[in-house]
């Protein structure tokens, strides 16, 4: 194992990190987002796949947005992960996950349900940094229906109302569509180094995870008509997510994560407070308090929120209030979001099994 990581191989991995940016930083439609997109990391970047201290993940996400008007959105996400680390090297190991999204959205219930694996590779460079390779392969269906729409022709000129019996006359050649897709992904860690491998005691906490996933490589068509072809163009999502350790029970949280997809940009940054109320083994508790803004082209929203951490439960709660010209119609009520996660860890003696240093 390298014991230390010299600073013009730092250079070179950041360097890798960011040149996907300069080949396809023209690339900007928008896919689903979340407020907590750290707490969704396998729809982020695949090769955030096994990126936490313990053997198994498991993750819920709930968003609902804009439900004071017709064009209301909901999102919904459940995801696992784990780690292989009886498969693997002295020097890394593999994860697979599986993530489930759900997202309708509008009077159309314009709608996406996507089915995912993903898989990644995590190499230690040396006992505070690691690198991981992940990708993911899905299959995803858009549909939506027609039964809540309007449409111009139905507008009766000859008295001068709507009229919903009258034909749309419009043609559909398909309301649902099956497609595959796939995303690939790098990501860094750096973190203190660990005191004791074998449980987490919290006394080593503040980390930097910094990386890019790229979506919908494939570039599926989404569009309902034999005749007309509609590429979902790629996503880039670069971030940067950081803990700071100061004094006594306090970290510092940080993160900034952007999504450039063709025409649609998309910046959001959090900042948090935590606070480490208990650090004895089967009764870890703390808080985190947490203020976010998600802005673009228009503004958008910022957010609030709280976090709550118990042994390996999460919980994180954030509402966003909206700030864009759609304020008016929202009276700036943009929704609640929700995230759930929990983190198995199998106790073993050692030598017996690897244990992985990742926090």
């Amino acid at each position: 194992m390298i014991k230390k990581l010299n600073t013009n191989a730092l250079i070179r991995l950041l360097l890798l990190w960011a040149l996907p940016l300069v080949f396809l930083s023209d690339l900007s439609a928008q896919d689903f987002h979340y407020s907590q997109y750290h707490n969704a990391p396998l729809n982020m970047n695949p090769a955030l796949t096994g990126i936490f201290r313990g053997d198994a993940r498991v993750m819920a996400n709930y968003r609902s947005q804009w439900t004071s008007v017709p064009v209301d959105y909901m999102t919904f996400t459940g995801a696992f992960d784990k780690k292989f680390l009886q498969r693997t090297g002295r020097k890394g190991y593999w994860s697979g996950g599986l993530a489930f999204n759900y997202d309708q959205a509008g009077l159309a219930k314009l709608r996406l349900i996507n089915l995912g694996l993903s898989a990644a590779y995590t190499k230690d460079f040396s006992e505070t940094f690691f690198g991981t390779l992940g990708g993911a392969l899905s299959i995803g269906q858009r549909s939506f229906k027609i039964d809540d729409l309007t449409f111009d022709r139905q507008y009766d000129t000859g008295v001068g109302v709507y009229n919903p019996g009258l034909p749309t006359q419009e043609d559909f050649d398909h309301t649902s569509r099956i497609f595959p897709d796939l995303a690939l992904g790098l990501n860094f860690r750096w973190q203190s180094k660990q005191t004791d491998m074998l449980v987490d005691r919290l006394d080593k906490r503040s980390k930097l995870d910094f990386g890019v996933g790229i979506h919908h490589l494939l570039r599926p068509d989404q569009s309902f008509q034999n005749a007309d072809e509609a590429k979902l163009p790629i996503r880039l999502s670069p971030y940067l997510m950081g803990t700071l350790m100061l004094a006594g029970p306090l970290d510092l949280i940080g993160n900034f994560n952007a999504q450039f997809q063709k025409p649609y940009t998309e910046y959001v940054g959090m900042l948090g407070l935590k606070v480490h109320f208990n650090r004895n083994l089967g009764r870890q508790l703390a808080v985190q308090l947490d203020f976010g803004y998600r802005f673009n082209d228009f503004g958008d929203a910022f957010y609030p929120g709280v976090e709550l951490f118990y042994n390996g439960w999460e919980l994180g709660f954030t509402y966003d209030v909206n700030v864009s010209d759609f304020k008016l119609a929202t009276n700036k009520r943009g929704g609640p979001e929700l995230s759930l996660r929990y983190i198995i860890r199998h106790v073993r003696p050692l030598p017996a099994f690897k244990i992985c240093p990742l926090i």
